[in-house]
């Protein structure tokens, strides 16, 4: 079977695995000059229901309509001393939270986990545990103070304040790189083991304080259909290295002894979300 790049957007036939290249990269199409901007994109989501927003995103990421800096992965590293040795893992995920648009006019875009995962699927790639929300932060040159808004006040699960707080995330980074790693500013949908045993709701974590306590424990609250402002996607490559050796998130997340490397709730072998279609990206 011909090897093929890692995070490759036409699907492929199943075949043997076969370390991919690093560091890795969102393989997407590129952007067309006439894709719209991040603010152009609010006008075309307002007044949709979920559902239509949904099929909206998903037709902008199938289309390449991703900023070019999101597509450079960055590494993480983490260690855990197991039966007396030091073990290494290191992983790589998206310099921030994903977004669609330009460079230089983005929106950061919370989304149900079922299009969260109908993304990573189609990217060979997933969603982070809290064990590598907590080292993502931890090794993020660009840690940004979080900013809440009351659900008193505003509508939380409105795009308008979506990308309100996006634009209030973008003030706060100022000048600073986006090719940097930048943590604390959205909760992450993370990858848990409490998926399996409570379908049909998203697990959250992160939004860390200065102090690098998070605002949001692991949590099971919300069902599939809660999607409000301070959730955020950030994809991780589904290739690793373990001690400079490739492997897998999946190999190592079910593995009794190395799972500690990227899980703190034990080791888990069922942790994906359903996807929310079986519509397929353009070859």
């Amino acid at each position: 079977c011909a090897m093929r790049p890692l995070l490759l957007l036409p699907l492929l036939a199943a075949c043997a695995a076969v370390p991919a290249p690093l560091p890795p990269s969102l393989v997407l199409p590129p952007r067309a000059a006439n894709a719209v901007s991040g603010s152009q994109l609010l006008s075309h989501l307002q007044g949709l229901s979920l559902a239509s927003r949904e099929t909206r995103l998903w037709h902008e990421f199938a289309a390449g309509n991703v900023p070019d800096f999101l597509r450079t992965l960055v590494p993480v590293t983490t260690q855990a001393v197991i039966a007396g040795q030091t073990r290494t893992a290191r992983f790589w995920c998206t310099p921030d939270y994903v977004g669609l648009g330009a460079d230089a006019d983005w929106f950061r875009m919370p989304m149900t986990p079922l299009l969260a995962q109908q993304l990573a699927a189609r990217l060979d790639a997933v969603l982070p545990t809290r064990r590598m929300v907590d080292a993502i932060w931890a090794q993020a040159p660009v840690r940004l103070a979080p900013f809440p808004y009351s659900p008193a006040v505003y509508d939380i699960l409105s795009v308008d304040l979506f990308h309100q707080h996006h634009l209030q995330i973008e003030s706060q980074r100022g000048p600073q790189p986006r090719q940097l790693l930048t943590a604390g500013i959205k909760k992450d949908v993370v990858a848990s083991a409490l998926i399996a045993s409570w379908p049909g709701r998203v697990c959250i974590y992160g939004w860390h304080y200065q102090n690098g306590t998070p605002i949001q424990p692991l949590s099971k609250v919300h069902t599939f259909p809660h999607v409000d402002y301070s959730h955020g996607i950030r994809l991780v490559a589904r290739t690793c290295e373990v001690d400079g050796a490739f492997s897998t998130i999946d190999a190592v997340l079910a593995d009794p002894a190395l799972h500690v490397l990227l899980s703190d709730e034990g080791p888990f072998a069922n942790w994906h979300y359903p996807a929310g279609t079986n519509e397929a990206l353009p070859r």
